[in-house]
């Protein structure tokens, strides 16, 4: 695993957090392929973990209440919408369909391929979960969101001081790759 140029952002660092992702996702491409396939690996995995009381509630209830310590409105926001809406989708699936098990394996393995296809191809950069596999999956689900809302044109101020500093990490990591 690389080792970072810059130190990993505390987990507790919401602007940190946010750079941090975005510096290895700056391709508009890639982007989009995280926004789509993000949720459906969060979904597949909510069905996979379906069977077992509790699991999916809880996985849900874990990070609305981690994204809402790290910035309250979004992280609320979160959980009340993209949160729900897996959550409900992935349940009312995997109760309906007899089937569930394999296809949330279907996306889960076609969402990591995509994911894999919008780095190597598009990004021409390593993933970040090479370079901080928590950091990755704690901020993935919250960092498509908040990126919507930065298309959207919400919170300028805020995109403005992430990009920055996403910037600044990734010309740290482009100039660590050209030393090698």
């Amino acid at each position: 695993m690389p080792s970072p140029p810059t130190p990993l952002p505390s987990l507790l660092d919401f602007e940190g957090l946010l750079s941090f992702y975005l510096a290895f996702h700056s391709d508009a491409t890639n982007q989009a392929i995280h926004v789509a396939f993000i949720p459906a690996i969060a979904w597949s995995l909510l069905v996979g973990v379906s069977r077992i009381p509790g699991v999916p509630a809880a996985l849900l209830l874990s990070y609305t209440a981690y994204y809402t310590y790290l910035n309250a409105p979004l992280g609320i926001t979160w959980g009340a919408t993209l949160g729900t809406g897996l959550f409900v989708s992935s349940m009312t699936f995997a109760k309906t369909e007899p089937a569930s098990a394999k296809i949330a394996l279907g996306v889960h393995v076609a969402s990591w391929i995509a994911q894999f296809i919008g780095h190597g191809v598009f990004e021409r950069r390593a993933p970040s979960l090479f370079t901080g596999f928590l950091h990755s999956f704690l901020a993935a689900p919250f960092f498509v969101f908040v990126e919507c809302a930065f298309k959207l044109g919400m919170l300028p101020e805020l995109h403005k001081r992430v990009r920055a500093r996403a910037d600044k990490i990734r010309s740290e990591l482009d100039a660590a790759r050209k030393k090698k």
